[in-house]
């Protein structure tokens, strides 16, 4: 998979977003690919594949309902992530993943509303959740 661009990206999620077998795939390996490559990632880099991928999680549970633009921007950044032939290629050291950190910050920048309100729903389902023993 050649993924060149975030719009090549998009157009590529638009076709895949309901598909939730695709999208589990997709969700699996990109989980792969971070922890292959966690040392070379950057903080914020990885932290941004974790957090779309707790979107996807959500979304693929049924816990947490997106609209369609939001699951499309979020495949799309994940696909973008798992090509390793994008605008700088994976494989060049020190520099293969800054691209994909730009393009990553870009999505979550562009879906800032909707990670948001995620972040806190999710804050505050686990402040709600209370262990007794």
């Amino acid at each position: 998979m050649k993924i060149r661009s975030l719009k090549q990206a998009i157009i590529l999620a638009k076709s895949l977003w309901n598909n939730k077998e695709e999208v589990k795939d997709i969700f699996t390996k990109t989980g792969e690919k971070a922890e292959g490559h966690k040392i070379e990632m950057k903080t914020g880099l990885f932290a941004d594949v974790q957090l779309l991928r707790e979107m996807i999680n959500a979304y693929l549970s049924g816990n947490y309902k997106f609209n369609k633009r939001t699951i499309v921007y979020v495949v799309a950044g994940l696909l973008y992530f798992l090509s390793p032939i994008d605008l700088v290629p994976d494989f060049i050291l020190g520099l293969g993943f800054i691209d994909d950190a730009a393009v990553l910050a870009m999505v979550v920048k562009r879906l800032k509303t909707e990670v948001d309100t995620f972040k806190n729903e999710k804050t505050e389902n686990n402040k709600q959740t209370i262990i007794i023993e």
